[in-house]
C-alpha cells in the first residue's frame, strides 16, 4: 500500500465526524431553546427564586431533561450572561464598523442595545441577572455601570479631541447624565413592559442629551455616521 493511500481518511471516520458535528449542532440548539424558556421566567422573577424543576415544567420536559444541558441554575445563569455579553460585543463591533465618528458610534450603540432588548428575551434576562450578579456570580465581577461609563467616556473624550464637542463640556458629568438617563429609560420600559419602544427611546435619550453639546448643536438624531 502506498504512503498516500495509507493516510487516507476512511469513509466511516468522515461519517462519524459528520454525525458528531450534527449532534453538537442539535445540542447547541437545544441549549439555546432552554435558555429562551428560562429567560421568560428570569425576566420576571429573581434568580434565587427560580429552580430547574420550574424551568423543566415551563419547557414541558420530564424532570432531569434540562439537567442534560444545564446541570445547575448557575449554569443556566452563566449561559444567559454569556449570551448577553456576546450580544454587547457584537453591538460594539458593528458600531465601530458602521460609524466613522465617536458620537455616531454612541447613537448606534444605544439604538442597537434597544433593539436587542426589544427582540431578545435572553438579553433582557441577562441584564436583570447582571444586576444580581454580585450575590450569585461574584467571580464575574460584573459592574454594568462601570462598563458603560468606560465606553461612553472613551467616545466622548475622542469626540472632544476631534473638536466635535463645544468648549467647556464636562466629560464626567456628561457620562453620568447619559447613563442615568439610559437607566431611567430602561426602568420605565421594564415597568410598563414596553420593550418594543426601546430602540426609539434609547436613541432619543442619547441624541437629546448630546446634540446641545456638539459644535453648532449638531443634529444627531437619525445620524448613522456610516463610513463611506
Amino acid at each position: 500500500m502506498s504512503h498516500t493511500l495509507s493516510h487516507r481518511i476512511r469513509p466511516e471516520i468522515l461519517f462519524n465526524r459528520s454525525v458528531s458535528g450534527l449532534e453538537q449542532h442539535l445540542a447547541d440548539e437545544n441549549a439555546a431553546w432552554i435558555l429562551g424558556i428560562a429567560a421568560q421566567r428570569l425576566v420576571l422573577v429573581p434568580f434565587a427564586a427560580v429552580t430547574l424543576d420550574q424551568i423543566s415544567s415551563d419547557a414541558g420536559l420530564a424532570a432531569g431533561r434540562v439537567e442534560l444541558s444545564f446541570p445547575t441554575m448557575r449554569s443556566i445563569g452563566s449561559g444567559i450572561l454569556d449570551h448577553e455579553r456576546e450580544s454587547m460585543r457584537i453591538v460594539r463591533e458593528n458600531a465601530f464598523a458602521a460609524s466613522s465618528t465617536p458620537l455616531a458610534r454612541l447613537v448606534h450603540v444605544f439604538r442597537s442595545v434597544g433593539e436587542n432588548l426589544a427582540n431578545d428575551i435572553v438579553v433582557r434576562a441577562g441584564v436583570r441577572i447582571a444586576g444580581e450578579s454580585r450575590h450569585f456570580f461574584p467571580e464575574r465581577r460584573l459592574d454594568p455601570f462601570r462598563t458603560w461609563a468606560s465606553f461612553v467616556t472613551t467616545q466622548l473624550t475622542e469626540a472632544r479631541n476631534r473638536g466635535d464637542l463645544r468648549a467647556g463640556v464636562n466629560i464626567s458629568e456628561t457620562v453620568e447624565a447619559v447613563l442615568a438617563a439610559g437607566m431611567r429609560v430602561k426602568d420605565l420600559i421594564s415597568f410598563h413592559d414596553a420593550w418594543h419602544e426601546a430602540p426609539e427611546r434609547f436613541e432619543t435619550v442619547v441624541t437629546e442629551l448630546l446634540s446641545p453639546l456638539t459644535q453648532a448643536q449638531q443634529k444627531l438624531r437619525g445620524f448613522s455616521g456610516r463610513k463611506e
